[in-house]
């Protein structure tokens, strides 16, 4: 049998992409408590739990099909893999940081600051630290105007370099977390969501291809949905073009006539509107109005 390989992320973007995976009926399942092996209710791909940092590299060098990641580490790594679809989940902002008592600012500005300084203090170069080795690099080469730094690699909790580092480079959901540490966060450097990526070779192969499609497709589809609603109610004929008037929908209305002679009306709406439309069509005539939760929009 053919099977799809797929990387699945641990971390902080595990429970969102469950969640979206779960929603887009696949039901994922771990094999055991401390398994990398996740099932789900295609055969047809096999999944598995890896870093997140690891998946672009493993998606890249086709050691995987397909894989969810974050954004950051697709960028950090420079791989090069087809980006199908933001998910819209796991958003962090990627953030450089200074101690909060140099006194910086924010901005670019900040950078020229930090450097002067160090320069005043007499030291000849920067310690940055950072678990994004080539972001990091990459930053300081364009802000600090070609003066030395010492870039120290982190493996996780960044923010403990206080009092030994000038600036670090990492994420921060809130920045809370920075901020408890001493940390003051002096630019944003990119944000970053959880996405489907592709080996591109993979979607050269015809079977892969569609497979592929068809996980896209489905993610779109629970994505869509966690922001929308259905809404059922009936219509008295002579109410039906006040009550249709107010409604938006990504089409239009499904209407069906009853034996009554009245109307069944569905509407697929936004969420957020939900709560000024439902007392809009009371007043307009409609009646057994019905809120009911999607699981996926499929267009």
């Amino acid at each position: 049998m053919a099977v799809l390989k797929m990387a699945l992320p641990k971390g902080h973007l595990w429970p969102g992409v469950k969640a979206l995976m779960d929603r887009a009926g696949y039901g994922l399942r771990l094999e055991g408590e401390r398994s990398y092996v996740v099932h789900s209710n295609d055969p047809e791909i096999h999944m598995r739990i890896y870093r997140a940092q690891n998946i672009p590299p493993l998606v890249e060098e086709g050691r995987c099909d397909v894989g969810i990641t974050g954004h950051d580490w697709v960028v950090e790594h420079g791989a090069d893999v087809e980006e199908l679809l933001d998910l819209g989940v796991g958003m962090v902002k990627l953030v450089a940081a200074v101690p909060r008592d140099y006194g910086v600012g924010y901005g670019p500005e900040a950078f020229r600051r930090l450097v002067e300084r160090v320069k005043a203090e007499g030291r000849a170069r920067l310690v940055v630290a950072s678990e994004y080795e080539n972001i990091a690099r990459r930053l300081c080469d364009d802000v600090l105007g070609g003066f030395p730094y010492k870039l120290i690699r982190s493996y996780g909790a960044t923010e403990s370099f206080i009092e030994v580092a000038d600036m670090i480079v990492d994420v921060a959901e809130t920045g809370e977390t920075l901020r408890q540490n001493g940390w003051e966060v002096v630019y944003e450097v990119l944000e970053s969501t959880a996405r489907l990526i592709a080996n591109r070779d993979s979607l050269k192969d015809p079977w892969k291809r569609d497979k592929i499609e068809g996980l896209a497709m489905l993610l779109r589809a629970a994505k869509e949905a966690r922001d929308m609603k259905l809404l059922k109610m009936n219509v008295p004929s002579s109410a039906l073009s006040s009550v249709i008037s107010v409604l938006p929908a990504m089409k239009s209305p499904t209407i069906s006539k009853l034996y009554s002679g009245d109307y069944a009306v569905e509407v697929a709406v936004k969420s957020d509107e939900v709560v000024r439309l439902i007392p809009e069509l009371k007043r307009r005539g409609a009646t057994d109005i019905l809120e009911v939760s999607l699981d996926k929009v499929v267009r």
